[in-house]
């Protein structure tokens, strides 16, 4: 069995299941168009070149692909070619084809409206304009006509994509150890990652805050455009941990952190709260973040309790091993 992962790396998911799906004898490749800031692993990089080079590089490179790759796992609602004009070829040539939705690539605003925390449609079309509803839904629509099967990363998003099956984000539990969090009440450590500040709600944690600084002393680390390793050194020594308030659910930064065994804070609409049973993450929006993380400056054996269960959800929910399995058994009944 040889498959390829491609075209985008989300938070290295690809690398992370193509690892894992390698260690039970799967021929696993993992190739990039755009390289991105956080670096990723991967095997193939063709990015970095000009547009007409670009063009003729990936129908060289669909064509090498074709004849080399048994199943085409594509990531992020894009494949090996533009506008996903392969994958009737792939098909034509008996190819098996899987895709796979991550967020932003089937998200549409006025369904998010009903899981999100923004309060308005019109607010929420800021950031997720009315026209790419229509585009996203054509282009889900378009794609299922070809793949063999559809996925998405969490249950957040199969109200986008209802014909999808969900097969939760993986980390690599070896890239994470239990580290757990301090037990004294001394000078702690507040993290807050956004990958896009207003999708992520910075602005409410920085709010927070700092009317947390008038009545406590602690520090604040905002973790932007570094690479995935560095901010890994940075999560490790936090005493808790701010993921997004706005969003349908959490993203892999907070089980990222989870595995190493700190507290996090995290939106999850309580509409699709029934399929996260068991999540020790302290549920946050903007209202409730003040008094969450006064909470938990105030009391180290709730923080410790949170971290302790958060590694063992994560060890059951999030494995890449346990990931892997799941895609492999997949891939066999296609």
């Amino acid at each position: 069995m040889r498959v390829l992962h491609t075209p985008e790396n989300i938070a290295g998911q690809a690398s992370i299941i193509a690892k894992a799906q390698r260690e039970y004898g799967i021929v696993a490749d993992v190739l990039v168009f755009n390289q991105n800031k956080f670096n990723y692993n991967c095997d193939i990089d063709l990015s970095g070149k000009s547009k007409g080079i670009r063009y003729f590089i990936r129908t060289l490179n669909f064509i090498k692909c074709l004849f080399k790759y048994d199943i085409f796992h594509f990531h992020f609602g894009n494949s090996l070619l533009p506008y996903n004009v392969d994958l009737p070829l792939l098909k034509l040539f008996g190819k098996k084809i899987v895709m796979h939705y991550w967020g932003d690539d089937v998200r549409q605003s006025d369904i998010a409206i009903n899981y999100v925390y923004f309060k308005t449609l019109e607010e929420l079309q800021k950031i997720y304009p009315k026209k790419n509803d229509n585009i996203i839904r054509k282009n889900i629509k378009k794609v299922l006509k070809y793949i063999n099967i559809s996925i998405v990363g969490d249950y957040s998003l199969l109200s986008y994509s209802p014909k999808s099956i969900v097969i939760k984000q993986a980390i690599d539990l070896s890239d994470f150890p239990f580290v757990g969090c301090r037990s004294d009440t001394g000078r702690l450590k507040i993290v807050h990652s956004p990958s896009d500040r207003i999708i992520k709600g910075t602005k409410y944690v920085l709010e927070a805050i700092e009317k947390l600084k008038k009545e406590y002393i602690f520090d604040f680390i905002l973790v932007e455009n570094i690479s995935n390793k560095e901010a890994s050194e940075i999560y490790k020594a936090a005493d808790i941990i701010i993921d997004q308030l706005l969003f349908e659910s959490h993203g892999v930064l907070a089980v990222e952190c989870m595995a190493l065994g700190k507290p996090v804070l995290c939106r999850i609409d309580e509409k699709i709260m029934k399929y996260y049973n068991g999540i020790p993450v302290l549920n946050t929006n903007p209202e409730n973040l003040y008094d969450n993380l006064k909470l938990l400056l105030e009391n180290p054996e709730l923080r410790i309790e949170l971290g302790k269960r958060g590694r063992k959800y994560v060890k059951e929910v999030h494995d890449s091993k346990k990931i892997a399995q799941q895609l492999i058994h997949i891939y066999e009944g296609l």
